[in-house]
């Protein structure tokens, strides 16, 4: 590791010290460097951030802009190596890969985001090894189509060398990179805690096959981080920020992958969206981001010709099948009206059922015809 990256990782590792007070820090070093040049070999220089240790307390207010407050804590930070030196031992014996955005292997599309991240901690294939990347988010509680949506979607994606990034969360997230992986994909994971706490539990043994031949594992915050909610946000900028595109697959009114699909539009990236069932919460986010103008995906190409691949291949709507185990269509009805003793939403039914909503809305439908259930004004199915 370089001197100046160990120098960015003090930096980041000062609480108080953000990444826009870093970044202001850094370019005046830097400026006030080549305004101290006189000869033409200036670009041969090695600019060296280690100076900062030199400079006294005074020198963060008079020469740099700091408050006095914001020069006590960077000052008495640079002092203080205990954190550093643990952190140094802890990316050490875990083999931990520390990137700073000085790296020439930092993502050059997330370096142009606003403020990005001074360090990032990775685990597993090298960040410049990746080329298009596609962020998929969802819901954590998703049904059953997010993962036949994913089905269909992931395997075209990453045969045209898309790479997934994702949260690592349960539900769509998951889904997402389990389905690149076994399409022969790589998938990168940004998590919302440090690599050492990875989150959520359930993960782990999948984390740790990741960052073991399958993708990337990537974290901005210190290695024992724990899975803090301010965290969130923040890794879902990354997720946005390290990619060309977001497509959003489940999402209720408010959630988490509408606030990466947001941070996305800010960024000026391409968002995608799948439609739902109007009746469902889990599409009303999606169908919201549609009417707003996200781009509807109905087959695969509706992503990859925004990366510029045209794909001649037989055009695929997304259109479910039912389940194999689904029942013949008598033994449908009969099973529909023995679980309406309620009032009972499309969704319950698929989970009791075990059918996709597409099948279940036209079964329900023909009872309808029939005069044997109907829907009430909230939108649950109950029996005649």
């Amino acid at each position: 590791m370089n001197k100046n990256n160990l120098v960015l990782l003090h930096l980041s590792l000062i609480n108080g010290i953000g990444p826009a007070l870093v970044l202001k820090f850094i370019k005046n070093l830097f400026d006030n460097f080549v305004k101290k040049q006189r000869h033409p070999g200036i670009h041969d220089l090695e600019f060296d951030l280690s100076q900062v240790y030199n400079l006294r307390q005074s020198d963060f207010i008079n020469i740099y802009g700091f408050t006095q407050k914001q020069s006590e804590i960077i000052y008495s930070g640079l002092l203080n190596r205990e954190l550093f030196d643990k952190e140094l031992d802890l990316i050490n014996k875990y083999q931990i890969n520390l990137l700073t955005f000085l790296d020439a292997e930092y993502p050059e599309i997330l370096k142009s985001i606003y403020l990005p991240p001074i360090v990032l901690y990775t685990k597993g294939e090298k960040l410049s090894s990746y080329d298009k990347k596609l962020s998929i988010v969802g819901a954590r509680k998703s049904t059953n189509y997010s993962e036949q949506v994913l089905d269909l979607l992931v395997p075209e994606i990453v045969k045209n060398n898309i790479s997934i990034v994702s949260g690592g969360a349960l539900g769509v997230d998951t889904f997402a990179h389990k389905k690149a992986i076994e399409s022969g994909g790589k998938t990168i994971v940004v998590l919302g805690s440090g690599l050492l706490k990875p989150y959520p539990k359930e993960n782990i043994k999948f984390f740790k096959n990741i960052s073991n031949g399958c993708g990337t594992l990537v974290s901005p915050f210190k290695l024992n981080s724990d899975p803090e909610r301010g965290n969130f946000p923040a890794r879902n900028r990354i997720i946005a920020g390290m990619s060309f595109g977001c497509l959003v697959v489940e999402a209720a009114q408010k959630s988490g992958a509408l606030i990466t699909a947001q941070f996305a539009l800010d960024e000026g990236r391409s968002v995608f969206a799948i439609p739902g069932d109007i009746f469902s919460p889990m599409s009303l986010g999606t169908n919201n981001l549609i009417k707003q103008g996200a781009k509807l995906v109905l087959n695969t190409n509706d992503v990859l010709e925004e990366y510029g691949i045209n794909v001649i291949a037989e055009e695929k709507k997304i259109s479910v099948k039912a389940n194999k185990s689904a029942l013949k269509s008598t033994e449908l009805k009969d099973s529909f009206l023995e679980n309406l003793t309620y009032a009972t939403s499309i969704d319950d039914l698929s989970a009791k059922l075990n059918l996709d909503i597409f099948t279940l809305q036209e079964k329900l439908f023909d009872l309808e015809l029939e005069g044997k259930v109907k829907q009430n004004l909230a939108g649950y199915w109950e029996k005649l």
